[in-house]
């Protein structure tokens, strides 16, 4: 016979009897019975439960509920011995479940245990509703008063945590263990130790006519008796109610105590179970990751325990969510909540829930008065605090997220409360569960609820204290951001992951403090400082959209503030606002004019404060801008001029910084001897650099330096280095934190030389990771880049009108923005789709507009290939004919022009495509032996990379125009593509 709960159960004759009565269960109900104490405690799944229960038949999953809820119908009290483990299944509380006929266990076992429990004197409430989300507190909880060591446990937790609620599902479980009583001590309306004994006394029946209530009396009725005593709400008289566990522990060794608290009892043998909130969902969780939440589950079960309508379409859903993580998991705030919903719906709820202690009223009318709504639990809770404690709470609530001891004591201390009235404040409000803490690495970080937050701020304005809190919390950070702020001196390397960290943890205190000091209330001069950094700090960390909204804001109040004004001051305000603006935008709206003539203001301003550092920052723009938009020969203007002002000002670190702009500038205009030799002397003297210029630049030049020497690298016919090159530098750039770096590299390097090299795997991997970085971070221009590669890479194999017109859409987007750095590569291969789709004059006018371009902006890098590909589409048959006489003469021109070009610019990896093109048509006009010529000597120069497309195909041609007429010649399509010739 097994007996779980009142119920006892014959499995073998499939009986079920309460109080020696047979009782009426189905069969199904009793089946799913069946399984779950063959189970032993363990969790059935609910696909395990059909196929058990229903073998042979395909049922829906509420034919399963509506048996479980007969079950725990009959169970009555004890229907929490059902758990529910939310999307999981079911599992029997084995602490439950005893077998009669055996021998009786110690309380400390946890195995089966011989109990009446129908028959075990307790005063636990009612409750038949189910407890939601303390599963695993059930288990440990219960684990931990089974064991001989642990005699006493306290529940420890903030107001409307669920302390109570927990307790006595806790004890309704052991009933089992303690035959002489399990009870329920309820010590809310006591105020010393006399009304605490009297609770006592009443809760066990004691009668107070046989003489006074002591605890020495206590002990002497009780003696050798196995009970469990449930002290409920002890925060207020901790004192009596620690002697009183103190003195029931010592009346039997069977006695177990089980607490509730807001902060600890500090009795020996003490041990603490800190009851934390219930699971939230997080902001962009799915509707059924929400619906796994355990206070969401529990709001929607209140809600419609009072409307059974209560909506449940996917808005409702993630508005429940929205509702349970602002009021931080907390149960009695969401069953406050869930009713408030459900009588006024759950927009309203929402829409009012900065106004939550107004709204949140109405509780339970049987609860205690301080539990019927969410601000007189907290007034409870702060009723209970010292002076001290008090006023460091309050003035706490201007934290908007975690902070450090040394941030509590800077905004919470004054004249009156010194560092060690703080830090001892700090400690009592930990233990009373109204501070979180959080240990790591040997750090403390505390924070607030939100709910708690918001109480705070409250009594923070009752005492006329916002002002002064506020603008101890703005000028705190800005401090602690001009302290970080020389880190820029630094080595890029000083710049690890740790640093970006702690600064994306202070940004939410950051953007309130900036908040704050620029709006009517707060302070000018703070304001505008706090707003630079600030504005800085968002570029480092790649938050580009939101510091341009920053920077844009912040010149608005300058430009008020300071109306008419030329001061130095505000000068150098809006140049460094600015500057920021301008960085941020190259990201978001493109490198166009607004941008550089943005950049043009700073430079003048620079000039005007004679401040050569911001002189240097504004050249650096200026040429960022240019090169970004393809505007090659403005770009090195602007190269020189940094070189210049580096050389002029004896600035060792801006030199260095020089040979990088001079390199990348040469490499766009042509000349990859140059690029090559300023990089190199880059990255010679990277590692010392310490100059960052004015405005976070932090990043390793080494990376980004290497990022277009391997593009050099790749042109001049090292191409495995040149990938191995790109490839590393994109590892390098994730191993940081910067976002813009990621994608530059990406841009710039890796997936330009993977399209180039028909490394096709490995350029979609690159678009792949590009589209993730950008997206994440809001880098608009990366994103409109890696549209456009994926174009290129999908018209590699697909030229249809679909296809080539979403490559259209893709360039027409990039060339929106402006960003033509990338744009001579793209349209070469556009143009070549073109062509091959048989559109070849459209792909010709679409290459000549290249050229043009190239010629008007002096991007001559890819100028070459671009007069290759104009010769290819000339040589390609329209309306099923062969190219006349004449085209092939203008394509010959074309090829001609193209080999010269790689020539003149030392690209042997373009002089060798366009070598095999050439030698194709001399082979086709009767002139293999010049064909071979030019093939072989392009060949001899290439070192390395035997494996490529390109010199493969160019070694197939060779073989062909050294011995005429041994291999058939190839058709004019394979004239449009080199690598289609290839073995």
């Amino acid at each position: 016979m097994i007996q779980i709960g009142p119920l006892h159960i014959d499995v073998d004759r499939r009986e079920v009897f309460v109080d020696g009565e047979p009782v009426r269960l189905g069969s199904r109900a009793l089946d799913v019975l069946a399984v779950l104490i063959a189970a032993d405690g363990k969790l059935v799944s609910k696909n395990d439960m059909l196929k058990q229960v229903w073998p042979n038949t395909i049922v829906e999953e509420n034919n399963l509920q509506v048996h479980m809820s007969a079950l725990r119908k009959i169970l009555g009290e004890s229907r929490g011995l059902i758990h529910t483990v939310p999307g999981r299944g079911y599992r029997l509380v084995q602490s439950g479940v005893s077998r009669t006929g055996g021998r009786e266990d110690e309380p400390g076992d946890v195995s089966l245990v011989v109990a009446q429990c129908d028959n075990v004197p307790h005063n636990l409430p009612a409750n038949y509703s189910p407890l939601i989300g303390r599963d695993k507190a059930l288990d440990d909880v219960t684990l931990a008063l089974g064991i001989a060591s642990a005699r006493h446990v306290t529940l420890v937790g903030s107001g409307g945590i669920g302390k109570t609620r927990l307790a006595v599902e806790i004890a309704r479980g052991l009933l089992a263990r303690f035959p002489d009583g399990v009870h329920l001590v309820s010590l809310a309306s006591t105020a010393d130790a006399s009304s605490v004994l009297a609770a006592f006394a009443a809760s066990i029946g004691v009668n107070s006519s046989n003489g006074p209530l002591t605890l020495a009396r206590v002990s002497k009725e009780l003696s050798e008796r196995r009970m469990l005593f449930v002290l409920d709400n002890c925060e207020h008289v901790l004192g009596p109610a620690a002697d009183l566990a103190e003195t029931l522990l010592a009346v039997s060794p069977a006695v177990r105590i089980l607490a509730t608290s807001r902060e600890p009892l500090r009795v020996l043998n003490e041990n603490l179970y800190w009851v934390a909130p219930l699971e939230v969902p997080t902001e962009g969780d799915l509707s059924q990751d929400v619906l796994q939440c355990s206070a969401v589950e529990l709001f929607l079960s209140r809600a419609r325990a009072i409307d059974a309508r209560f909506s449940s379409d996917e808005r409702s859903i993630h508005l429940a969510g929205l509702v349970c993580r602002r009021l931080d998991g907390i149960p009695l705030a969401i069953e406050l909540a869930a009713a408030r919903a459900a009588i006024l719906g759950i927009e309203t709820l929402v829409g009012h829930l900065d106004d939550r202690f107004n709204m949140l009223t109405g509780g339970n009318r049987t609860a205690l008065p301080r539990h019927q709504t969410l601000k007189a639990t907290l007034d409870w809770s702060h009723g209970l605090l010292g002076d001290a404690e008090r006023a460091t709470l309050r003035r706490l609530g201007v934290f908007v997220s975690s902070f450090s001891m040394e941030a509590a004591i800077a905004i919470a201390g004054d004249d009156a409360l010194r560092e060690l009235d703080v830090v001892a404040a700090m400690s009592g409000l930990v233990e009373k569960s109204l501070v979180l803490i959080r240990l790591e690495s040997g750090r403390a970080s505390y924070r607030l609820l939100e709910t708690m937050r918001v109480f705070a701020m409250q009594k923070l304005d009752d005492n006329g204290e916002r002002h002064f809190v506020t603008l101890h919390h703005a000028r705190y950070f800005l401090c602690l951001l001009e302290r970080e702020a020389q880190n820029r001196m630094a080595p890029a390397s000083a710049f690890s992951d740790g640093w970006y960290q702690r600064m994306r943890a202070l940004l939410d205190d950051v953007r309130a403090a900036l908040t704050w000091a620029l709006s009517p209330k707060g302070d000018e001069d703070l304001g505008e400082t706090l707003a630079v950094k600030t504005v800085f700090l968002l570029y480092e960390l790649s938050l580009v959209d939101e510091c341009c909204a920053w920077a844009r804001r912040a010149l608005d109040v300058v430009a008020t503030t300071h109306h008419g004004s030329r001061s130095s001051r505000h000068l150098r305000v809006r140049m460094e606002l600015q500057a920021a603006l301008a960085a941020a935008l190259a990201h978001v709206n493109g490198p166009n004019r607004d941008t550089l003539s943005i950049w043009s203001e700073i430079l003048s301003s620079a000039i005007a404060l004679g401040d050569h550092a911001f002189e240097a920052r504004a050249l650096w723009g200026m040429w960022n801008t240019s090169q970004s938009s393809g505007a090659a020969r403005n770009a090195l203007a602007f190269a020189r001029r940094f070189a210049l002002l580096a050389s002029e000002t004896g600035d060792a670190d801006g030199a260095v910084l020089a040979h990088r702009l001079l390199g990348v500038a040469s490499h766009y205009a042509g000349n990859q001897r140059q690029s090559r030799a300023s990089l190199e002397q880059l990255l010679q003297h990277s590692d010392a650099l310490t100059h960052h210029l004015p405005l976070g630049q932090s990043a390793d030049q080494s990376i980004v330096g290497r990022a277009t020497l391997a593009r050099v690298l790749w042109l001049q016919g090292l191409r495995e280095q040149a990938l191995r090159l790109a490839e590393d530098a994109v590892i390098d750039a994730c191993n940081q934190q910067q976002a813009v770096v990621k994608c530059y590299v990406l841009v710039e390097a890796l997936i330009p030389l993977a399209l180039l090299s028909n490394k096709r795997s490995r350029a979609a991997q690159a678009i792949a990771l590009l589209h993730d970085v950008a997206t994440r971070a809001g880098l608009t221009v990366s994103q409109a880049c890696c549209r456009c590669f994926d174009e290129y890479l999908r018209s590699l194999e697909d030229v249809t009108p679909e296809r080539l017109h979403a490559f259209r859409v893709a360039l027409d987007q990039l060339e929106a923005l402006e960003f033509g750095a990338p744009c001579a590569m793209l349209v070469g291969q556009y143009s070549l789709a073109l062509g091959q789709s048989g559109q070849r004059e459209e792909g010709i006018a679409a290459v000549m507009r290249a050229l043009v371009q190239c010629d008007e902006t002096g991007d001559h890098w890819y100028a070459g290939e671009l007069t290759r590909i104009h010769g290819e589409l000339l040589l390609m048959e329209q309306a099923g004919a062969p190219p006349s006489g004449m085209v092939m003469r203008d394509a010959e021109t074309c090829l001609v022009a193209a080999l010269e070009e790689s020539m003149v610019q030392g690209c042997r990896s373009l002089q060798l495509r366009t070598a095999t093109s050439l030698a194709k048509l001399w082979h086709i006009q009767g002139r293999s032996a010049e064909g071979a010529q030019l093939l072989q000597s392009a060949c001899s120069k290439i070192t390395e990379g035997l494996d490529w497309d390109d010199f493969k195909a160019a070694r197939h041609w060779m073989e062909i125009t050294s011995a005429t007429g041994l291999y058939p010649v190839a058709s004019n399509s394979n004239l449009a593509d080199p690598s289609a010739a290839a073995g």
